[in-house]
């Protein structure tokens, strides 16, 4: 979980990339958040002066409609002030109007359509200057009631009609004040409508911009999830992949079962190993798979951890030193889910202990033998003497010297075998020189061959000769290594055999082959040629091998066998450069 943690607070690279598109959804809704409200707020403008334009037109329709009366009135019928303010009252009943008034320029009421009302708010009042012109000005009534109110000169008749007509006309009015000077006429609308229409248009607007606001909050917050998705995603996969090559890379098998014990994951080691069909034993139960490994019975046992090592007989027939870690699976809720199986080869430490109980062995021995050499060695001298004594003493062709040659021959011989137990026991420690392995290869090969000319064997030499192959190493010793094996090679082959010698080169390891067409050894023999002693020939001491292996071992090289009987032997020598 950790590892997850991590995968998902540090993968900048993932973070840059999902941010852009963030950022771009932020900026654009901000954008557009801005835009959406100029625009609102543009719309709102150019319908409040659309309502008053409106308002201005129906305003100025009703004072002409109320000059062409009173014209008519006053042309036709000879109108007073009573036809008048039924004029004004009949038209203030039209819908929108609240008030007609007419007033002189002292702010005198001439005719009002509503004189139950005291106050006309006279504060709200400024004629026009100019005889054809308005003035129109907003205000709110003691009630709260927005009013929109035109002001304009009241000119029922033009300027060239008869002056005499609009004076007649005046002295039909009851009051004496109104004989001279200017009149308007002042004309009140209501709001109610124009402005509920105008707030609804604000509602919209705010529900339009709050729809937008959530639908950009909703949109922002599902890139979220996609982006906690698509990091959360791709750490799983990056955790997948990493745990994969970690599990892959592990040089012990792994394999995880489910708890019915059904195989749900191999590695390639585990496969190489047990020498699996790979995919194809997934979802198979394991001891179905390995029905010949004597693995335990993990899934029925009460522990977590059981370790055991076992001996698994594979489908080719091979058998390997496995030792099995079972530990068990379970989930968050502690419930058990499988198990994990860990698979370790022990061939290679079987080997190890075989060599070092080899290496006991010998060393055991050759402390023997060198006490057993040393209190030989001494009487074999004075045998050796009194042998050559008598030989002198006999005459020439006698049998008696003949019986002295052979006690002086066969203690020459002992005297050799106790020579290479001494060589055995305490091995020289190699005089390392750069050595070029070709060359001594070369050397050895001419020392031996007599031998090999006396039985006619054919040399096969697969290197190129004109390239040295150097490493550190003593001269004296690797020669008696090639001798020893080129020896045997001639003792195991009858006449025109071959004897091919091969060097394969690595960075670190230099490889020589030598393959000889010989009875070869069996099967039964090959794990015993390099133990002290023991040996097939007649004549033979069964120390050269031993000696030949313990001389690899002072060079921190490897020497291995292969051999069938009757198909010849190849010893293999690893050396490190």
């Amino acid at each position: 979980m950790m590892f997850l943690k991590e995968l998902i607070q540090k993968p900048t690279h993932l973070k840059r990339k999902v941010n852009y598109p963030i950022l771009g959804l932020l900026v654009a809704t901000f954008i557009l958040l801005v835009v959406v409200g100029f625009l609102t707020y543009l719309n709102y403008n150019r319908e409040e002066n659309l309502l008053k334009d409106h308002l201005k037109r129906q305003g100025l329709t009703l004072i002409r409609a109320l000059e062409a009366g009173a014209r008519t009135g006053m042309m036709g019928m000879h109108w007073g002030n009573s036809q008048l303010e039924t004029l004004f009252s009949e038209t203030a009943k039209g819908p929108n109007i609240d008030r007609i008034l007419l007033v002189d320029e002292k702010r005198q009421i001439i005719i009002d359509s509503n004189p139950t009302l005291s106050n006309w708010y006279p504060e709200n009042f400024a004629g026009p200057t100019q005889n054809d012109g308005t003035v129109t000005l907003i205000f709110k009534k003691t009630s709260g009631e927005n009013i929109y109110r035109i002001i304009r000169h009241f000119i029922p008749l033009s300027y060239g009609q008869s002056m005499s007509m609009m004076g007649a006309w005046m002295q039909r009015f009851r009051r004496s004040d109104l004989s001279s000077g200017r009149y308007f006429i002042v004309l009140d609308l209501k709001m109610q409508e124009y402005q509920a229409a105008q707030a609804e248009d604000v509602r919209l607007a705010v529900l339009y911009g709050l729809i937008l606001f959530i639908i950009g909050s909703a949109s922002l917050y599902f890139l979220f999830l996609a982006q906690n998705y698509y990091m959360i995603n791709r750490a799983l996969k990056t955790m997948e992949s990493y745990t994969q090559n970690v599990v892959e890379s592990m040089p012990n098998g792994l394999i995880s079962l489910d708890k019915e014990g059904h195989i749900k994951t191999i590695n390639r080691n585990a496969i190489r190993l047990l020498k699996l069909d790979g995919e194809a034993v997934k979802g198979h139960l394991l001891h179905e798979v390995l029905p010949k490994c004597r693995l335990p019975e993990a899934i029925h046992s009460e522990t977590d951890i059981l370790q055991q090592q076992v001996e698994c007989h594979l489908k080719d027939g091979s058998t390997i030193p496995l030792s099995t870690t079972w530990s068990r699976l379970r989930d968050e809720t502690g419930e058990i889910i499988g198990w994990v199986v860990i698979l370790r080869d022990l061939r290679d430490i079987r080997s190890l202990e075989k060599q070092i109980q080899r290496s006991e062995r010998l060393a055991s021995l050759g402390r023997m033998a060198a006490g057993i050499a040393h209190e030989i060695r001494n009487p074999l001298g004075t045998i050796k003497g009194f042998g050559q004594y008598f030989r002198n003493k006999f005459p020439e062709g006698s049998e008696d010297r003949n019986y002295a040659t052979v006690l002086v021959n066969e203690v020459d011989r002992l005297n050799r075998v106790i020579q290479d137990l001494l060589n055995f026991a305490k091995p020289q420690e190699p005089k390392l020189a750069p050595v070029d392995l070709q060359e001594l290869i070369m050397h050895a090969i001419k020392l031996v061959k007599p031998d090999l000319q006396a039985k006619k064997i054919k040399v096969i030499q697969s290197f190129n000769t004109n390239k040295s192959k150097i490493i550190m190493a003593d001269a004296d010793m690797l020669t008696q290594v090639f001798l020893n094996l080129f020896l045997n090679a001639v003792d195991a082959m009858e006449e025109n055999g071959s004897l091919e010698i091969t060097i394969k080169e690595d960075k670190e390891i230099l490889t020589v082959i030598i393959r000889d067409s010989g009875s070869g050894i069996p099967k039964e023999n090959l794990s015993r040629i390099f133990d002290p002693f023991f040996t097939s020939k007649k004549d033979g001491t069964g120390l050269g091998l031993a000696i030949v292996h313990r001389i690899m071992e002072s060079h921190q090289g490897e020497i291995t066998v292969n051999s069938q009987p009757g198909k010849g032997t190849t010893f293999f020598l690893n050396f490190r450069r």
